[in-house]
């Protein structure tokens, strides 16, 4: 079958064009959760991860927000040291997670 080129374009330019029209590729929450899991474990900054994974650097932007930083991290229990040590009065400790949630510890 022969391709018929388009209207006012030359040969060899209707190639170029077909490369340029990609289709957009809707993505999953849990496929945007593994493509954040990748670009942490990269070495590499946001711009050129996207450029390497054929991705908009506005849909990564908005999909980093939107699920935050996705972290492997797995629970740590924290341990107490054998040494006894005096009770303070009274203490507090507040921490901002970057998601927004405050977590406080009052003793």
């Amino acid at each position: 079958m022969r391709r018929i080129p388009r209207r006012g374009v030359a040969d060899g330019e209707e190639k170029e064009m077909c490369k340029s029209n990609t289709r957009r590729v809707r993505r999953s929450e849990k496929q945007w959760a593994e493509i954040l899991r990748r670009f942490e474990s990269s070495e590499l900054d946001s711009r050129e991860f996207c450029r390497r994974e054929g991705l908009a650097p506005s849909s990564f932007q908005r999909w980093r927000r939107r699920l935050g930083s996705v972290s492997t991290a797995e629970f740590v229990e924290l341990v107490p040291t054998s040494t006894p040590i005096a009770p303070a009065a009274s203490w507090s400790l507040d921490l901002a997670l970057p998601n927004g949630v405050c977590l406080r510890l009052r003793g």
